[in-house]
């Protein structure tokens, strides 16, 4: 299935509130599909179908799985920070 096919269509965004186009939806986190990109999109074409033919198994469970927790996701930006910030040793 052509990954643009459904590009142009425009739907409701239960993150942002308000409508959005598919292409938004498609590559909305860091470059892979939301992962609400199911929930969506189902009524308007077979998004299930569209995520097998374009996705392995293994980058759909990827995508779907629940964004981390902000505090979590804090967490882990001060950590790396903190890595690179520090003068290296010699």
């Amino acid at each position: 299935m052509n990954e643009n096919k459904f590009d142009a269509q425009r739907g409701y965004c239960r993150r942002l509130g308000h409508d959005v186009d598919f292409s938004y939806c498609r590559i909305a986190g860091d470059g892979i599909p939301c992962f609400k990109i199911l929930d969506c999109w189902y009524e308007r074409f077979d998004i299930k179908a569209f995520m097998e033919s374009n996705y392995s198994t293994e980058e759909i469970k990827n995508i779907l799985a629940p964004p981390q927790n902000k505090v979590a996701t804090l967490y882990d930006l001060i950590a790396k920070a903190q890595k690179t910030d520090r003068p290296q040793k010699k």
